[in-house]
């Protein structure tokens, strides 16, 4: 099998497989089958052979049914496709598809293919539509015209076969590969009914269709789990052995268990579905040109729809065309603040919903209000619909998240199989045993079976359930809220945490420090009283360059351009427009006047207008508005804000002040949030002013100043980050702010100690290289410090001697250009890396991918804005937000600080000890009950069915259960997790020698009560009479063994609380250890009746078996704490630890660089860096572009379009972690 450009051919030229991206950009591959009739056939014989049992095995193991039934074939004639998702590869899934055909040759309302799509249309635009050419656009960039295709659905998405490319791709939505002139493209008419249902036939109807299974198919699928399979076959047995009273009590068990999956599954169903799915009425514009009110389900990609002016959910993405909108996207971003939306100008530059996000409405958004020029319709183009949108694009994530690495789920399934190969040794040495002494065949198949459902506990996944349950039931009632109950383990496993920092380590709002203004090319100091600077032009661009509205009387928008323009102590006014005279002259957007002025006139005396907006991109780190004062109608000034080093790279050198990288570092080290403005004159005419294309206007500005705004921390910060850190726990800062405030706050809440030397990385394009030059340097420390520290020297550092005290920090364009050009010592830096500042959202996810990739357990804390993706991406994630987008993190927390990341920590280390616990506890329970049957077994006795009963369900179900009432241990987080291995040496050798210990107590309980003169061997009368002495000695002495290995298995400090705090766990260990002594010693005739005992005739021996079960105590507790506890855990264990050996990646990069302390190699030049659009934004750009050539070079294109303007480059020696050149080395690069 030969593999060509990534896709599988059998030799013939024809694919049979190729790789395919889903909805989260992981590759998978997909593999042709078509039907093999011989197959099929010997399958269908096979399942009716084995019962039904084949194919019950196929249900587990779909793919394997395709194999028995197809065969391998060409993708072109495949008719189903197996799809196997290799993530990271190390989860393999294997999902089957079948592949599916749309045409538009045979259609008809009621047609199996077209029914749900076509089932509202009208039979005459039925026939219209027969042989009509569909639309296909596909992700590959290909676009064709076809009247019908073929395709498979995968994780809600629509793979169509392209007959030219010879594979398989994704059915990519409207907006992809258009430029922003064709999407203002029919805004005069609308579709026409018939490319309606063409487009329907293509993307259906729109809807986010979160399933939600019947209680039938729930149970169906739930008895057909292979735990069930075993239980109905352990049930069978337990009948056949006489034990109806624990068969029947394992039933009800189970029925409780399956009624309340079911009821939770579906529950969790329902909500998402809740969540997610609205209906609302929309006014669509006909090609007839009149406007029709339809359902929301029924838009289509293409749709012209006019928006409410007041509250309403947008029900699809959709890009604005005319008029103004303000909208909420909480839902999508975390933060409930009002965002203005522009329309989309008609340029040929390719579209794209993340650069014109400020153009762009997303599903589940709420308008808010909307504004359009005298009577007019707000319109907008329906780009996406159902899955494809944004809100979309959510749900798969949450219906379909990756799979996440736990080793204690894996090791759970491994001690699972060492149980089953322990069943199958005493199936052989019963089966031998039977056949020795003559029984029948039938007791022999009975008892032979029986110890494969004691060796495997019915229970166990129940009591599994216990940890999290009341770890849940905790958090809940610290207000904090889980949705994904397999997280809980995780987290108790946590190494790492990564913080966003802008409302998350620090407060929301921001207080004004000051403005300092740059007067004859030098900043002077910050004024504090900003409306004594009303002559400068950096005021006049605080009063202008925001994007703020009015809502319900209050002033609404972004909270930094709130509290710039509070502090002018200026007003906003926004105009009402009803007479359409009015719109023969330039209209402003909003006007700011003086506070002390009143009225609402078109001219307020002294005020300003704004013109033109050009909203906030965190991609360009800045806005621009263009505005002109009210007594000069013909004087536009655009003005520009942002990060420093973005508006010092958009400014002319001549104006950019010599001692401005001194001032900025001097404040951001101080942890001021600092924005930078600009401005320039615009020469044009009032037709042309909203028509200048962004990148013109941002450009040769002139250097204003700097506005200086503090961002406190929270309260809490500083107590949990060193609680962190003091258990050993890597804390991490992802933030999109300034990386010299980034490295401030960090080392004021405790992130970056002062011992710590910052290392800043800094990568340099070069024109004579290919790959650019990467620079070391050491960040300077802060100046308002008041304690001395020991810093280190730049001879120091150059000599290697902050080896093993350093930390590194860097941007995000240098993150990216790292995974481009240095990928090799990504992971070192990823290891030593604390601060990453300018981070955009797909970074921040790639930086916890990567750390997860390097064996950490990461947890992401954010408060939903950007941090959707990295909150999912990570092991745990835990969000501040109460918005809907915390559907996509497990941990939601109310109340908005870090403080629930140390009790989420805190719960998941409880959890995953007393899973630990629970486990060991019943993997002991199991071979110590299969010690007893084996050892009975020798003289053909065993338990009876009620003393099965008592163990099973009185002893073991009522420990199990309280087992997770001790609560986490509530003082100081310790250095180290709890292990999540089973399998590995402690806690096996812990098992294995209480298990010896166990079978040594029980032989000798059964081989002493054979030494006494009163004993009388047992002998069989019936194959289901086991009451003899043996049964006695065995059973007794065992119902305190499980007492015992209970509270050998309870750990409490330093993880859980001491087990004298649980109370109801105590009170059952006494209450229960009396009851069993009771029945050793005196039991009632009725008790030895119906626990079918045979006591013995004096009180000596039953005294010696209560006195063997407390020194079975002392051996096991004496073992447990010095010989594994201390011993092992704490002596031996640590003298054989070896990092160079360890399977976690990091701890073996930390060794590695412990051992190079001539790495990383300090720079002892400076870099200048060039500082552009981001780096992101550069590449994006260049590849759009290679695709728009080929794309439009085959159907758009449009030689006489005017092109879009390039973009200058600047180039200013002053970065953003604070490296500047010498005064007068500034210089402009065009």
């Amino acid at each position: 099998m030969a593999v060509v450009s990534g896709v599988k051919s059998h030799g013939h030229g024809e694919a049979t497989g190729q790789r395919i991206k889903d909805s989260q950009d992981e590759q998978m591959h997909a593999y042709g089958y078509e039907r093999s009739i011989a197959g099929t056939m010997a399958t269908l014989l096979g399942c009716i052979l084995s019962a039904g049992s084949l194919r019950l095995f196929f249900h587990w193991y779909p793919h394997l049914y395709l194999y028995a039934t197809h065969r391998r074939c060409g993708l072109s004639r495949a008719s189903k496709v197996l799809v196997v998702d290799d993530y990271q590869g190390k989860y393999k899934s294997y999902i089957v598809k079948e592949v599916k055909s749309v045409s538009t040759r045979c259609l008809s309302s009621d047609s199996s293919q077209a029914s749900r799509y076509l089932r509202r249309a009208h039979k005459h635009l039925l026939d219209g539509l027969r042989g009509k050419d569909l639309e296909l656009n596909l992700e590959n960039g290909s676009r064709c015209l076809a009247p019908e295709y073929k395709a498979f659905w995968c994780k809600k998405q629509c793979y169509v076969w392209d007959d030219k490319a010879s594979e398989f791709s994704k059915l990519a939505s409207l907006d992809r590969y258009a430029r922003c002139l064709d999407l203002h493209t029919e805004k005069v008419r609308g579709l026409s009914p018939e490319r309606q249902l063409l487009s329907r036939m293509l993307y259906g109807f729109n809807e986010i269709l979160v399933p939600v299974q019947g209680f039938q198919l729930l149970f169906l699928l739930e008895i057909l789990n292979p735990f069930y399979v075993f239980q109905v076959f352990s049930l069978i047995v337990w009948f056949n052995e006489g034990y109806f009273y624990y068969a029947i009590a394992v039933i009800l068990m189970s029925a409780f268990g399956i009624i309340s999956s079911i009821r939770q599954t579906r529950a969790n169903q329902t909500s998402l579905r809740n969540t997610v799915a609205s209906t609302e009425t929309v006014r669509v514009l006909r090609s007839s040109g009149e406007y029709e009110s339809i359902s929301s389900d029924e838009l289509v990609p293409g749709d012209i729809i006019e928006l409410p002016k007041h509250r309403a959910v947008v029900a699809c993405d959709a890009v604005l065309l005319t008029g103004t909108c303000v909208v909420n996207e909480s839902m999508l971003t975390g933060e409930s603040v009002p965002v203005t939306k522009t329309p989309l100008q008609a340029l040929p530059a390719l579209y794209d919903s993340r650069e014109h996000s400020h153009h762009t409405l997303f599903c589940g958004t709420t308008i808010i209000q909307t504004k359009q020029y005298g009577d007019k319709p707000v319109l907008a183009k329906v780009i996406r619909t159902g899955l494809w949108t944004t809100k979309g694009s959510l749900v798969a994530a949450i219906l379909y998240p990756p799979p996440t690495d736990f080793k204690f789920d894996q090791d759970s399934y491994k001690l699972v199989a060492i149980l089953i190969a322990v069943a199958f040794l005493g199936f052989f040495y019963t089966l031998a045993a039977m056949i020795q002494r003559g029984n029948t065949a039938t007791n022999i198949a009975i008892k032979t079976l029986t110890v494969f459902t004691i060796v495997v506990p019915p229970a166990l996944p129940s009591v599994m359930a216990v940890g999290k349950m009341y770890a849940i039931f905790r958090l809940k009632k610290r207000q904090i809220y889980c949705i994904n109950t397999r997280a809980i383990n995780i987290s108790g496993s946590i190494d790492c945490v990564c913080f966003d920092k802008t409302g998350t380590l620090t407060e929301d709002g921001l207080d004004m420090m000051g403005v300092v203004v740059n007067e004859g090319n030098k900043l002077g100091e910050p004024e504090k009283e900003v409306p004594k600077l009303k002559d400068a032009h950096i005021f006049e661009g605080m009063l202008t360059c925001h994007s703020l509205t009015i809502i319900d009387q209050e002033l609404s928008g972004d909270p930094l351009d709130v509290k710039i323009f509070e502090s002018t102590g200026w007003e906003l006014d926004e105009p009402e427009l009803t007479d359409p005279a009015k719109l023969r002259r330039l209209l402003p957007l909003t006007y700011v006047r003086p506070a002390h002025e009143s009225g609402h006139g078109d001219h307020p005396a002294g005020g300003m207008e704004i013109i033109q907006q050009y909203q906030f991109s965190s991609t360009l780190q800045r806005m621009s508005v263009i505005a002109r004062r009210s007594d000069d109608p013909s004087g536009f000034v655009a003005y520009t804000k942002g990060s420093p080093e973005m508006i010092l790279s958009l400014s002319c050198a001549e104006s950019i002040p010599s001692d401005v990288s001194s001032t900025l570092r001097c404040f951001t080290e101080q942890g001021y949030r600092v924005i930078a403005m600009a401005s320039k004159r615009i020469e044009v005419t009032d037709e042309q002013v909203q028509k200048i294309p962004r990148d013109v206007v941002e450009k040769d500005l002139d250097f204003l100043g700097l506005i200086i705004l503090e961002n406190r921390l929270k309260e809490p910060t500083t107590k949990v980050i060193k609680e962190l850190r003091d258990a050993n726990i890597k804390t991490v800062m992802i933030t999109g702010d300034n990386i010299q405030t980034a490295i401030s706050v960090a080392k004021e809440c405790g992130i970056l100690s002062h011992e710590e030397t910052v290392i800043s990385i800094s990568v340099v394009p070069t024109e004579s290289k290919l790959r650019p030059e990467i620079y070391f340097n050491a960040a300077q420390g802060l100046p308002r410090l008041e304690k001395k520290l020991k810093t280190s020297s730049l001879e120091d550092l150059e000599f290697g001697i902050y080896a093993k005290n350093y930390k590194f920090a860097l941007t995000g364009d240098t993150w990216q250009l790292l995974r481009e050009h240095y990928d090799d010592i990504l992971p070192r830096i990823c290891t030593k890396g604390v601060v990453f500042a300018r981070m955009s959202s797909d970074q921040k996810q790639q930086l916890v991918v990567e750390l997860i990739q390097l064996g950490y357990h990461v947890a992401m804390c954010g408060d939903g804005a950007n941090d959707c993706g990295a909150l999912r991406a990570a092991h745990v994630g835990i969000s501040l937000s109460e918005a809907e987008s915390s559907v996509a993190s497990p941990f939601t927390s109310r109340i908005p600080d870090i403080t629930c990341v140390s009790k989420v920590i805190q719960q998941g280390r409880a959890a995953l000890v007393t899973s630990f616990g629970i486990f060991k506890f019943t993997v002991c329970y199991s071979l110590t009950e299969f010690i007893s049957t084996i050892i009975l077994y020798s003289i053909s006795s065993n338990f009876t069915g009620l003393q099965f009963f008592y163990v099973d369900v009185m002893l073991f179900v009522n420990f199990a259960f309280f087992f997770g009432k001790t609560e986490a241990y509530d003082k100081r987080l310790a250095r180290e997790p709890p292990t999540s291995s089973l399998v590995s040496f402690t806690p096996l050798f812990s098992l294995t020698i209480h298990t010896i210990i166990i079978a040594v107590f029980e032989l000798i309980v059964f081989y002493a009560v054979q030494q006494f003169d009163w004993f009388t061997p047992f002998t069989p009368k019936d194959e289901f009479l086991y009451d003899c002495l043996e049964n006695y000695s065995v059973f007794c002495l065992s119902t305190f063994q499980y007492a015992i290995i209970a509270i050998v298995f309870s750990r409490g400090k330093p993880y859980r609380k001491p087990i004298y705090t649980n109370k109801l766990f105590i009170l059952s260990i006494v209450v229960l250890t009396i009851v069993n002594a009771y029945i050793t010693i005196y039991p009632a005739q009725w008790v030895v009746d119906l626990l079918e005992l045979q006591m013995p005739p004096v009180y000596d021996w039953r005294f010696m078996i209560v006195g063997l079960a407390f020194v079975n105590f002392l051996v096991c507790i004496g073992f447990e704490s010095f010989v594994v506890e201390y011993l092992i855990q704490q002596k031996i264990k640590p003298r054989f630890y070896k990092p160079e050996k360890s399977k976690k990646r990091y701890l073996l990069l930390e060794h590695e660089l412990q051992d190079k302390p001539n790495w990383p190699p300090i720079s002892s030049e400076l870099p200048i860096l060039p500082i552009t659009p981001s780096y992101e934004n550069i590449i994006n750009s260049t590849r759009k572009a290679s695709i728009a050539e080929s794309t439009i070079s085959m159907c758009i294109v449009n030689e006489n379009e005017e092109q879009i303007p390039s973009i200058s480059r600047s180039y200013v020696g002053v970065d953003n972690l604070g490296f500047h050149s010498e005064p007068g080395d500034v210089n402009r690069v065009d």
